[in-house]
């Protein structure tokens, strides 16, 4: 069993089926469905992974409220430990209102100051013990003001001088940094996993190879890019994939990109060569938008392995 901690932001998913695109003024209008789910890029992967057999803890901080008493909850629910979330009471859980239409699409709007934006990534706030871990993925790039390039450098450091491999995830800036803000972090980091539109954002390319030069030539040994329905594009070592999306029903494209990121790791924390974690992470990723949510629908890895053998293009 993989030891594998996942470090990022946690958010209530608050997500409202084929609504409305606007409410008049005084009046209500319904939708087909409201729920609440756990959610966020470190969250929706422990969770992932988790079902996928693999010993996770989870590191994120939450709000000191009502909201906060929910994610862990469900937390507890999805068999995930809480003793590594820490809980700000200075600022609310972070929570999205996520509106999904009919064609499986979404769009979000999220609290602009809550906890997981402004939480610090140092090995020291949470304590963490990296003896036995097989792979560190910090999920969320410059998601959090709270950041800081020694921060990253000390949590990824710290992980490979313990024998892990490690990977990372990013988002469109929320803490207004760059590239260069991190390069520091950025040579200690494995795997890179950024979706096409943030890789292009930060770098300044459009053309995938060019995109994955950029991170190289920071010290990023190997760069998955998330391309939608393009499925993924991959760099190492001077060769390049391609591996399309293997979905035959898309209900919900939110977490898409998280539940490969779980299917991908945990194939290269069990030794897959990286074509094959490629086609692993597309599979869970196919399994995750055929259902309502950012986590949950895979429930173990024997499910994303017959998946694939069936839908391998």
């Amino acid at each position: 069993m993989n030891k594998i901690i996942c470090v990022g932001n946690a958010v209530v998913d608050i997500i409202v089926k084929n609504g409305p695109e606007r409410t008049p003024d005084g009046m209500t209008r319904f939708s087909e469905s409201i729920n609440m789910y756990l959610g966020g890029d470190a969250v929706n992967q422990a969770v992932g992974m988790k079902a996928m057999g693999n010993d996770v803890k989870l590191y994120t901080v939450i709000g000191d409220d009502t909201l906060g008493d929910a994610f862990l909850g469900m937390t507890e629910a999805a068999g995930i430990e809480t003793n590594g979330i820490i809980r700000d009471k200075e600022h609310g859980t972070t929570t999205t209102v996520v509106t999904v239409e009919a064609d499986g699409e979404h769009g979000c709007m999220t609290l602009k100051n809550g906890a997981a934006g402004n939480m610090r990534y140092a090995p020291g706030q949470f304590d963490i013990d990296f003896t036995g871990v097989k792979l560190l993925s910090a999920a969320s790039l410059f998601w959090s003001r709270g950041q800081s390039d020694e921060d990253l450098t000390e949590l990824f450091s710290s992980a490979k001088k313990a024998g892990a491999l490690t990977a990372a995830d990013m988002v469109l800036d929320q803490s207004q940094m760059t590239l260069e803000d991190i390069k520091g972090a950025l040579p200690y980091i494995d795997y890179l996993l950024p979706s096409y539109h943030e890789a292009s954002y930060f770098t300044g390319k459009d053309a995938p190879e060019e995109i994955a030069e950029e991170f190289h030539k920071r010290g990023v040994h190997t760069v998955v890019l998330k391309m939608g329905a393009k499925g993924v594009f991959a760099s190492e070592n001077g060769k390049t994939f391609r591996v399309g999306t293997i979905a035959d029903q898309v209900v919900d494209t939110l977490g898409a990109g998280d539940n490969f990121a779980a299917g991908f790791l945990t194939g290269i924390a069990d030794g897959l060569a990286l074509e094959e974690a490629l086609y692993f992470g597309s599979a869970a990723s196919a399994i995750a938008v055929s259902q309502y949510g950012a986590n949950g629908a895979v429930k173990s890895k024997e499910q994303v392995q017959s998946y694939l053998d069936t839908h391998r293009k």
